[in-house]
């Protein structure tokens, strides 16, 4: 009876034990865990916790001059919130589409990685990408202005958190024009007359980019689309059709080749001039026009102070229409993450007055909230046709193979360019490999 006793005695013993020491496990697991709350209005993510957090984040700006300006951000942000540390990683925006399906193969992706515009419709079908709006809720959302989150969506689904926007137009001399006594530029004959007259013995009209690469496709594309060219879309049955090989894109071709070989406005070398070279022809006051994104004003005085107020922007001149491509930039939070509460809410503190304006008004990447987006800074002439021309946005394609009906585009302008092939020459081979990109595509 004794040994029952004491039996029963020692089990309640260390039953209360457990549960004690439950209890104590249950109060410092709450007192850990992080608030992620994000419908908190403040930035203030952190604080409320003593665990540390890193969020890996892939960049291509901390590669670029822009780098010190988006680091100081981040600097800001984990001042607010020491327990969260923000990890930079450089990554040039050229090969951030690679990095990203390699890294996801070996189920190594980061917190979130900057979002080329031309990577969207894949990243969109390896279903990566979280649903952003959900994650940054009605409110955020509604501060942005309505064209960055259209064109921001492949499919419905917001592929990025937005930051900054880059519109393309034309960056041109200001003074110049006055000096040649031009008042506007408004259609491709003016562009094309204020290119020869910018011309002379000592400069060159037109900063062309003329290598067949995304930077030179990406232009050529908004320059043929001034002629009324739809490089690719969707037919009223759904199917994917072109404009390559209609007349429309023949004189835009053939336009833009003549700048080169028949006007003599174009730096030689055109074909190995990417933008680089073409930015600093432009600095270097070589040049006078350039068809380029909003970011090139803050690279161009960055090298050339001198140039501040003699620069001056306009819509891409149209031949039959004005027209733009918004690249909504920004960075995608990944599915990987395990911490996309506290990413979100970085990636919306960057997006703030306080640094959008500035960052806007130095690199030229305009801010993507309204309030910022109207802010006086940006109410001058070198960033009046970059404003202007966002009623003019066309969606990017979705089509699959839309690198390839941009390459098309390259080696035609190009070859023509650099090797002498001519128009109806070049007019075949954009036929015969559109037909078979199609083909494979429907």
């Amino acid at each position: 009876m004794k040994k029952r006793l004491l039996s029963v005695l020692l089990v309640l013993v260390m039953a209360t034990g457990l549960l004690s020491g439950c209890a104590g496990k249950k109060e410092d697991s709450s007192t850990n865990k992080p608030n992620t709350d994000v419908s908190e209005p403040d930035t203030n993510k952190g604080t409320d916790t003593d665990e540390q957090v890193t969020i890996k984040i892939l960049s291509t700006l901390i590669t670029e001059k822009e780098g010190p300006m988006e680091q100081a951000m981040a600097d800001a942000y984990m001042a607010k919130n020491p327990n969260v540390k923000i990890e930079l990683i450089g990554q040039p925006v050229n090969e951030m589409a690679k990095k990203i399906v390699a890294l996801n193969t070996s189920n190594d992706l980061p917190d979130a990685f900057f979002m080329p515009t031309e990577f969207m419709a894949q990243a969109h079908d390896m279903g990566i990408i979280v649903d952003h709006e959900e994650l940054l809720g009605e409110e955020f959302i509604g501060t942005l202005t309505e064209k960055v989150v259209e064109y921001g969506k492949i499919n419905g689904q917001l592929m990025m958190v937005p930051w900054h926007v880059i519109p393309v137009a034309v960056i041109y001399r200001g003074d110049w024009l006055q000096e040649i006594g031009m008042d506007k530029i408004e259609t491709m004959d003016d562009f094309a007359a204020a290119a020869k007259a910018f011309t002379n013995d000592s400069r060159w009209g037109f900063s062309m980019v003329g290598t067949n690469n995304g930077s030179g496709q990406a232009r050529f594309v908004q320059y043929s689309r001034a002629f009324g060219v739809n490089e690719i879309y969707q037919n009223d049955a759904g199917e994917w059709v072109s404009d390559l090989g209609t007349d429309k894109f023949r004189n835009a071709l053939q336009s833009f080749v003549d700048l080169a070989l028949v006007d003599g406005v174009v730096p030689p070398g055109a074909t190995e001039t990417g933008y680089p070279e073409a930015a600093a022809y432009f600095a270097q006051e070589k040049t006078g026009l350039m068809i380029t994104g909003s970011n090139a004003i803050g690279a161009i005085e960055s090298d050339n102070p001198n140039l501040k107020g003699k620069l001056a922007s306009v819509a891409v001149p149209k031949a039959e229409r004005h027209v733009t491509n918004l690249q909504t930039s920004g960075y995608a939070i990944t599915t990987a993450s395990k911490n996309p509460e506290i990413v979100a809410d970085y990636l919306k503190f960057i997006t703030q007055s306080e640094f959008s304006v500035d960052f806007g008004v130095k690199s030229g990447r305009l801010p993507v909230t309204k309030d910022a987006a109207a802010d006086p800074a940006f109410d001058n002439e070198t960033f009046k046709g970059f404003i202007d021309c966002m009623e003019y946005a066309l969606p990017s394609p979705s089509f699959p193979a839309y690198g390839e009906i941009q390459d098309v585009m390259g080696e035609a302008y190009n070859t023509m360019i650099g090797n002498g092939v001519s128009i109806d020459d070049a007019m075949e081979k954009v036929i015969s490999r559109v037909e078979t990109i199609l083909a494979d595509n429907q």
